[in-house]
């Protein structure tokens, strides 16, 4: 064994060792600066024999951040539960609860999941940055110019369905909200359906669907439409119920965005019509659909030679931290739903007749997209390939 690599085996061993702390407050806090300083989206705080592991997400990956002792576990978790208002009192089922902190001088809404687990509760924060965000455009999000001029032609229209299909994860919750940020600065009346809240959206009157209160986005939905809106965001279709209710919304006069999860944007096309939708009102009422994904974006300062995986030449950069990779930008296809493919959709005809059409019309596929921006520096060949064939 060489002496760098000796080096860091030592290095990793220490790493693993539990990080003092003199209170669970001081630990709690401490991991949430660390979390914020590092971008992370997320905290796993997940309990184990020997400590607490703590670890982050980070640009969509997971990285260890330190072991805390284990004598501190149950008063971190209760800690928690206080600031998000869980009860402290209930152990053997989850639990959720929000809290909003500053962490250094910054506002973030935390969202918090509780689970019960073999070494005990765990926990797992998600920090979104309070404030709202002032750049908003579909170009800052990674989206091409012709992408951009699909989505804003969508938006231009009083009714139809616009729909973003994707993974966990994918961002799609980001791209709904960018599109509904946009159409809150005209005079009109923006209400959404989400589970739950993620980003406040001034302006715009934002529903958390309850399903333990019997408030789902269907039921939710119907509601709404009695609150005189001009555009409706929900925040997913997951069943037939919801999707035959937001597709009749979209026929009565109103704009409805939402999300599903579909491996491709023409596969939403088949996917609402197993749903139970009508052909040929679906047809009629679908505008736009977008599938989108996130890959990383090559770290500007070491030019993605931070020292990572198949791009590591042995180079040190503490602003992707050796990754090669830094912040994130998303991959799209657009199909834009014209009369020739609304005739398609009331026919009925297989996905291969849309995909067909689409690419005579200048569809380009999420991959085309990837090799796009790989060609301009904006991310690697092996990161598009990781994130659409994994």
């Amino acid at each position: 064994m060489t002496e760098k690599m000796k080096e860091k085996t030592k290095a990793n061993d220490n790493a693993n060792e539990p990080r003092e702390y003199a209170s669970a407050a001081m630990a709690v806090d401490g991991i949430l600066g660390k979390a914020a300083s590092l971008r992370a989206s997320d905290i796993h705080m997940d309990p184990s024999d020997k400590g607490v592991i703590v670890r982050l997400r980070v640009d969509g990956g997971m990285e260890y951040l330190e072991t805390v002792p284990k004598r501190l576990h149950e008063e971190m978790i209760a800690r928690l539960k206080i600031l998000a208002g869980a009860r402290t009192d209930i152990h053997a089922v989850p639990q959720d609860g929000r809290f909003r902190t500053d962490i250094d001088g910054v506002a973030y809404n935390i969202r918090a999941s509780f689970m019960p687990t073999y070494y005990g509760e765990n926990a797992v924060i998600r920090l979104l940055p309070a404030a709202a965000i002032t750049d908003i455009s579909f170009a800052r999000l990674g989206f091409i110019p012709d992408h951009v001029c699909l989505v804003d032609n969508a938006l231009k229209k009083t009714h139809g369905l616009i729909l973003v299909t994707g993974p966990t994860g994918s961002g799609k919750t980001t791209t709904l909200h960018t599109c509904l940020s946009l159409k809150a600065k005209e005079p009109i009346s923006v209400i959404t359906l989400e589970d739950p809240v993620e980003y406040e959206i001034p302006g715009v009157r934002q529903i958390h669907i309850r399903h333990t209160h019997g408030v789902t986005f269907a039921s939710g939905l119907r509601a709404a439409l009695r609150q005189d809106p001009d555009v409706i965001m929900v925040g997913e279709i997951r069943d037939n119920e919801t999707a035959r209710v937001a597709v009749h919304t979209a026929l009565t006069g109103h704009l409805v965005l939402s999300t599903l999860h579909t491996n491709s944007a023409i596969e939403a096309i088949p996917r609402l019509i197993d749903m139970g939708v009508d052909p040929y009102l679906l047809a009629s009422t679908l505008t736009l659909v977008i599938g989108q994904r996130l890959v990383r974006n090559i770290c500007r300062e070491c030019n993605g030679e931070g020292g990572n995986g198949e791009r590591d030449n042995g180079g040190k950069c503490s602003a992707c931290r050796n990754s090669g990779y830094k912040g994130r930008s998303v991959i799209v296809e657009a199909c834009e739903i014209d009369k020739r493919m609304k005739e398609l959709i009331a026919r009925k005809e297989p996905v291969s007749a849309y995909l067909e059409y689409a690419r005579s019309q200048g569809y380009l596929t999420m991959m085309s997209d990837g090799m796009e921006k790989v060609e301009w520096g904006v991310t690697s060949k092996e990161e598009v390939l990781r994130v659409l064939h994994s």
